[in-house]
């Protein structure tokens, strides 16, 4: 037997949808279940179970008989195409993109990384899922077992208005929270938009989902101080380094960084590593500038009594020389 036969048995053409042959068989099961026709069930049992065969054929729960091929195929059996003409709510429909601002920390911002996301998605509401989204009397088919209008819903098959979902609404969309580790390239810029496939809205009747698309935005800690690409911090520098002049490793943005100290280096004075700052969409690098500030070195607290009396003279005839170097002539 066709396929046809079974939509027929439904009323129904062959371009009806999956639900359409759900409310169909609801009405039809209504009106022919021997339960429902008492003193009549010899005649209305063959009609009913023809309805529930073509109901579960129609809809994958059971499979179509081995059919005989015409004259031109003799000799060979199939089964019928269902895969190819399985019947659905609507045509597939690809989810809708979602725009979402990304917050980047400086550090994955020049050397890249992964930054944690959660944002938000429409789908499908899970409550209504849950609960059935068909009017119950009339098991959604919008008529009533004597075939009128059914009085709950008004013919419209879905829950009456004063039994609307309370999440919802009775508009059958629900808000969810959807998390993403997104990948930041090294040399990310603000504005840059990231695309994670698939991370979008759910689409409609078994469509792909759509994407998700981040808009970078680089965010500055409070160690740093931005101005455009150029970024600056301070890093601290024992005093005897400061004077004596010197290689210290510092930590930035989770890289070990070795930086020369001049001798008679003072607090507040700075160092630039040109093209170590931020990036723009040209690939252009601002400067990192590094302010010293000046530390006790942990060794001072181990000085003896007469260390600390050598230093003192040892400034006190440092200083001496140079009023005399600057006394006028």
């Amino acid at each position: 037997m066709s396929l046809e036969e079974y939509y027929r048995r439904l009323d129904l053409p062959e371009t009806a949808s999956q639900a359409d042959v759900k409310r169909a068989y609801r009405r039809l099961r209504a009106k022919y279940h021997p339960d429902r026709n008492k003193g009549r069930e010899v005649s209305v049992e063959p009609v009913f179970k023809r309805i529930q065969e073509a109901f579960e054929i129609l809809t994958g729960k059971r499979k179509a008989p081995l059919v005989t091929a015409s004259a031109s195929t003799a000799g060979s059996e199939r089964y019928p195409d269902t895969a190819a003409r399985e019947p659905r709510s609507g045509p597939p429909m690809r989810g809708a993109n979602c725009l979402v601002e990304l917050f980047v920390p400086l550090e994955a911002a020049i050397h890249g990384g992964e930054v944690e996301v959660s944002y938000a998605v429409n789908g499908p509401c899970r409550q209504c899922q849950q609960r059935g989204s068909e009017c119950a009397p009339c098991y959604g088919s919008g008529q009533s077992v004597s075939g009128r209008r059914c009085s709950a819903c008004g013919g419209t098959g879905r829950p009456p208005a004063t039994d609307q979902c309370s999440m919802c609404r009775g508009s059958g969309i629900g808000t969810y929270r959807k998390s993403e580790a997104v990948k930041v390239p090294a040399g990310a810029w603000d504005g840059q938009r990231l695309v994670v496939e698939g991370g979008g809205h759910p689409g409609a009747n078994g469509g792909p989902w759509g994407d998700a698309i981040f808009s970078v935005v680089i965010v500055c800690g409070a160690d740093f101080h931005r101005d455009g690409l150029n970024l600056a911090c301070e890093i601290q520098v024992d005093f005897v380094t400061a004077t004596l002049g010197g290689s210290i490793e510092v930590p930035i943005l989770g890289q070990p960084l070795q930086i020369a100290i001049a001798p008679n280096a003072h607090a507040g004075s700075t160092i630039r590593l040109p093209k170590r700052g931020l990036a723009d969409r040209n690939g252009m690098r601002g400067d990192l500038t590094l302010q010293l500030v000046l530390t006790m070195p942990a060794a001072a607290s181990y000085l003896s009594d007469d260390e600390r009396q050598r230093l003192r003279e040892m400034f006190a005839d440092a200083e001496r020389r140079a009023m005399h170097v600057a006394a006028p002539r």
